[in-house]
């Protein structure tokens, strides 16, 4: 590992968030010790081997003002919430030095008397709660101190004879820490084994914590940074030299794609556990797709049936894991715990391995779905057994979580995790991906032996653990945990239907035969969506797109929930002329055999998952009412309606709801050069009357039409129905 400390952007650093910067802004003054503190923490979380997703802690010990002025000596540390890889000068809550000194001394202190102590020293009380480890930051005598969860010192420490380990590895400058549980219990212990070194004026270099991390420190941010970097490489090399070098992981979710630690003009919000989305992507077919989409969607289903709510995946097929997850001993390796106790809440102490056959992905869905389901009775069962023992041990009443797993390995296919939303799973992915290359290295290098399962429920069940999946997270939408698949989204109702999607919390495939339309339309919604946002071009005139799109988008999300048949055009012409029975036949095939394509795709997904859905088309006015000369749309729109009737009756033993809503004059690329204005003129109207002709006399606009898609998405109780969205047209009223 090579260090990444570049001088010149330090003094950018200090330049932005210093305090000449701060006194010229009239913003808070904010030292240039705390600059330097952001920039190396940005450093140390834009390397995925160091942290993962809110992982390790840094501090700076500085002074500041308090509210009545006076200057006093302070620990700036991380704020429970923030990601080292973006944190800002805010997330770092200021808190009087001495008594979280005198804190860390005490002989008792319960977790909420902790939590007390730091808040109530905190100089800016509505700032975050500072990490759980401000104690032991606190006691710490140098000016800045970092700590993280490098893969190399967990696959070294991770061991039986890590004591003999460590010290062949950093000699005595190194303080091993026994395991014991973080917060006030850790920063008591590491007191203890410290004051009669700092007594005697002999402060270690670093401090290892036996199956957890490392602790570095140094007068200046550079100092404590450059020593993080060389006790890892150490580490590593140590690793190498004994034929157990440690693969580095990059490839897979956010955390590989880490931005380049520069400041932005704008200051971003904290990065939460669930709000780590990623730019929006163009799904792509990769190898063993349809397989993907087919485990996906049943395991997805399977999992959501267990749960009684739905379920978002995220596959990893790199060839790391796929090496791993190949293992003769998978079973056994996978089975011993996680690398470090803080990623327990993410990835649950253990994954669940599903050897998924060739024979089970070819025969009846059946087969590969009593599979899943068996196995998740049997993780269940595991888990509760599990939960009881721990709480028969610790002499605890708990209330269990939930009993699912949230990785999956299948040998041969790689790794599926499941959350609450695809940056959730991507966590979670990443966690496991790292775990699996440290478990490969420290069984290389000896044994693998983590932490017990005592002592991960310890943490599971931690209520300062918990609370970290807490902050930041948002307030769930009627479509929250679905997922969406839009055809023609790239503009008019389609794109306003994704956007109402989004906005409800849904994850959203955006489909469109112009890629290049369908991106433009994508990029701000994944600005501000994030990881919710999937794009895939697709030609609802070829059956083969049709599926493919329905294919990636299983693959990636693990299924579909909802899915809206938007894409169509008009057609016009006399019927009893050529033309118009040339239209016909090209609106026939787009109009309705466009949506038939869609809806038979939709449905194979549906019943695979057997979880019920919505299957929603974009219907029209014409099919009640048509107008002159409209006849090849109006006819394929009155077969859109016989198509959803249909569907909503043979369909509805599977749980499945068809409906569809009738817009109509909706300013949209339906209306090609001419027609618009020919139709206003073939009333008499100008074009803006023409939109406003309706007994609201308002015009309509596809957000309108949207929040009807919206509302039968989540009508549990409604199939069959048609949503008339027009301003009211007495000739086009359904019944």
């Amino acid at each position: 590992m090579e260090s990444r400390y570049d001088p010149a952007e330090a003094q950018r650093y200090i330049d932005r968030y210093g305090s000449a910067a701060s006194a010229a802004s009239a913003a808070s003054a904010y030292s240039n010790d705390l600059a330097l503190r952001v920039y190396t923490s940005h450093l140390l979380g834009a390397e995925p081997s160091l942290v993962l997703h809110g992982g390790g802690n840094t501090s700076v010990k500085t002074t500041q003002v308090d509210l009545l002025g006076d200057e006093i000596p302070v620990i700036c540390v991380k704020g429970s919430g923030w990601d080292l890889a973006t944190i800002e000068p805010r997330g770092f809550p200021a808190c009087r030095l001495d008594p979280l000194r005198r804190g860390a001394e005490r002989a008792q202190m319960t977790d909420e008397q902790m939590v007390a102590l730091l808040r109530s020293q905190m100089l800016d009380p509505s700032g975050p709660t500072p990490s759980v480890e401000a104690l032991l930051h606190a006691y710490l005598p140098a000016r800045f101190v970092d700590h993280t969860h490098a893969d190399a010192v967990l696959a070294a420490m991770d061991q039986e004879d890590s004591a003999t380990i460590a010290h062949a590895i950093w000699g005595d400058a190194v303080l091993l820490v026994p395991y014991v549980m973080p917060g006030f219990v850790l920063a008591r212990r590491v007191a203890e084994l410290l004051r009669p070194r700092l007594d005697a004026g002999r402060l270690p270099a670093l401090m290892v914590l036996d199956k957890h991390g490392i602790f570095t420190w140094g007068d200046s941010a550079e100092e404590s940074y450059t020593r993080m970097i060389t006790a890892v490489t150490q580490a590593e090399r140590y690793l190498a030299s004994r034929g157990a070098p440690l693969v580095a992981v990059r490839a897979g979710g956010p955390a590989a794609n880490a931005p380049s630690p520069t400041p932005s003009a704008a200051s971003p919000q904290p990065s939460p556990p669930d709000a780590s989305g990623s730019p929006s992507v163009t799904a792509s077919v990769a190898s063993g797709e349809d397989d993907l989409a087919r485990i996906g969607a049943i395991v997805r289903g399977a999992f959501a049936r267990a749960s009684g709510k739905p379920w978002v995946c995220a596959f990893r097929t790199t060839p790391d894991l796929l090496a791993f997850t190949g293992r003769a001993d998978l079973h056994e390796a996978s089975q011993i715990g996680c690398a470090t106790p803080d990623h327990v809440i993410r990835t649950k102490a253990k994954p669940l391995v599903l050897d998924v056959t060739r024979a089970a992905l070819v025969a009846p869905p059946a087969e590969l779905r009593a599979q899943v389901e068996a196995g998740l009775a049997a993780y269940a069962t595991s888990y509760r057994g599990y939960f009881e023992r721990a709480c028969a041990a610790r002499g605890v009443t708990k209330q269990a979580l939930d009993p699912l797993p949230r990785v999956v390995l299948l040998p041969g296919h790689g790794l599926l995790s499941l959350a609450a939303s695809r940056a959730e799973a991507e966590i979670a992915a990443d966690i496991y991906e790292h775990t699996a290359a440290v478990i490969t290295s420290a069984q290389a290098l000896g044994s693998y032996r983590p932490v017990s399962d005592l002592d991960l429920f310890d943490v599971e069940y931690w209520s300062l653990e918990q609370a970290k999946l807490k902050v930041g997270a948002k307030a769930e939408g009627p479509l929250s945990r679905r997922i969406a698949l839009v055809t023609g989204a790239a503009s008019g109702i389609g794109l306003s239907t994704a956007q109402a999607f989004l906005d409800a919390g849904a994850h959203v495939a955006m489909t469109d035969l112009d890629p290049r339309a369908l991106a433009g339309a994508a990029a701000p919604l994944a600005t501000k969506h994030g990881a919710r946002v999937l794009q895939i071009p697709c030609d609802v005139l070829d059956e083969a797109s049709v599926r493919e799109a329905f294919t990636r988008t299983a693959a990636h999300f693990g299924g579909v929930d909802v899915v809206v048949s938007n894409a169509g055009r008009a057609f016009t012409g006399g019927l009893h002329t050529q033309a118009g029975d040339d239209a016909l036949s090209a609106s026939l095939e787009l109009n309705l055999r466009g949506h038939q394509r869609v809806a038979r795709a939709a449905a194979a997904l549906f019943l695979l998952q057997g979880t019920g859905g919505a299957l929603l088309f974009n219907a029209s006015k014409s099919a009640f009412n048509p107008g002159p000369d409209f006849g090849p749309y109006a006819v394929a729109k009155a077969g859109v309606l016989a198509l959803m009737r249909q569907y909503a009756i043979d369909l509805a033993p599977a749980g499945v709801r068809a409906s569809a809503v009738n817009a109509d004059r909706i300013r949209t690329g339906i209306f090609e050069a001419g027609l618009l204005e020919a139709r206003a003129k073939a009333r008499g109207v100008t074009v803006d009357d023409y939109f406003r002709a309706n007994l609201l006399g308002r015009e309509t606009t596809g957000a309108d039409v949207a929040q009807a898609f919206l509302y039968l998405a989540t009508a549990q109780a409604t199939t069959g129905c048609v949503i008339t969205v027009d301003g009211g047209n007495a000739a086009a009223f359904p019944r």
